[in-house]
């Protein structure tokens, strides 16, 4: 499924965590890596010779100094056996992200998160956000941590939240393509409320409520069940199917922190159902707080044929 996997850098630390798990999707996928940075372009104002010189001579030093420095980066991917390319562009980095992301089909932008500096800033800022409305690519988003992952390092499994909607089930395609690539367990996940919760919002005699959460569960479970079939006719050899309640983005963050090097896989986009999840409140949740890597598919709102 994946040929490309796109990997901006801003020659700090934090965006390199992101490299680890490039390089063990690359592996799975025998997919190549494209690493690329993004500088700023010229300033346009009034013509100054003497002003344009020095600037040229800035331009000129800082593409060098990410050509040594993406040179470094890709021989050490290169010495593990991985075909990598690199690109030096200038511009605004959302709009060359999104734009390098279009130019190659099964291309994967893997980008870290989290911190005060550098692409950091991109991810959960308005640059991510323009990325992740603007590119049909889907992005694996990692969550940098104070000790960088370890170059060898695998996932435990997939973790797949769905809510029952055509929307969440476009993340199946990937995630059972990213399962067989890396022989990963898949754990189909469903977040229901409690009895409890239900009291806040209907107004049902207090025996009802124990019966709505029962018939509820029992729909859930039956539609994980349905997605378990189907998933293991694609070829997906170890499965799991876990119902939880409670709310769902403080649900899923927890069950994620329970299973170390997990992958979580979510859809993006939609105005109702997952697609509510990813662009809010869960989503955000589960990005900045699952302490793992998350990835992200732009679902839309009308299924692609299969074929």
């Amino acid at each position: 499924m994946y040929q490309r996997i796109l990997v901006p850098l801003d020659g700090s630390a934090t965006a390199e965590q992101a490299l680890p798990y490039a390089r063990l999707l690359s592996t799975g996928f025998k997919a190549s890596i494209e690493l690329l940075r993004v500088i700023d372009g010229p300033a346009v104002g009034p013509v100054d010779l003497e002003h344009d010189a020095v600037i040229n001579q800035l331009a000129e030093s800082a593409r060098a100094q990410a050509g040594e420095y993406l040179a470094n980066v890709a021989g050490s991917l290169r010495a593990g056996g991985l075909e990598v390319v690199t690109s030096i562009l200038e511009g605004d980095p959302a709009s060359i992200i999104v734009t390098e992301s279009e130019k190659a089909p099964g291309t994967l932008i893997a980008i870290s998160t989290h911190g005060r500096s550098g692409i950091t800033r991109w991810v959960m800022g308005s640059v991510s956000d323009k990325v992740l409305h603007a590119t049909r690519a889907p992005m694996l988003i990692v969550r940098c941590a104070e000790a960088a992952p370890s170059p060898g390092i695998n996932f435990s499994g997939i973790i797949v939240p769905l809510d029952g909607s055509q929307l969440a089930e476009q993340v199946l395609a990937p995630a059972v393509a990213v399962a067989k690539a890396l022989g990963l367990k898949t754990t189909l996940l469903r977040v229901t409320p409690s009895a409890g919760d239900y009291f806040r919002y209907m107004d049902y005699p207090p025996a009802d409520y124990e019966d709505l959460s029962k018939e509820v569960d029992d729909d859930a479970v039956r539609y994980l069940d349905n997605i378990n079939r189907r998933i293991k006719l694609e070829g997906v050899a170890q499965t799991e199917e876990r119902l939880i309640h409670g709310n769902a983005a403080f649900a899923i963050t927890d069950f994620v922190k329970e299973i170390p090097n997990s992958l979580v896989a979510m859809t993006t986009h939609g105005r109702s159902g997952i697609g509510r999840w990813v662009m809010g409140s869960v989503a955000d949740r589960v990005v900045r707080h699952s302490g793992g890597p998350v990835l992200v598919v732009r679902a839309e709102e009308t299924a692609p044929a299969a074929g």
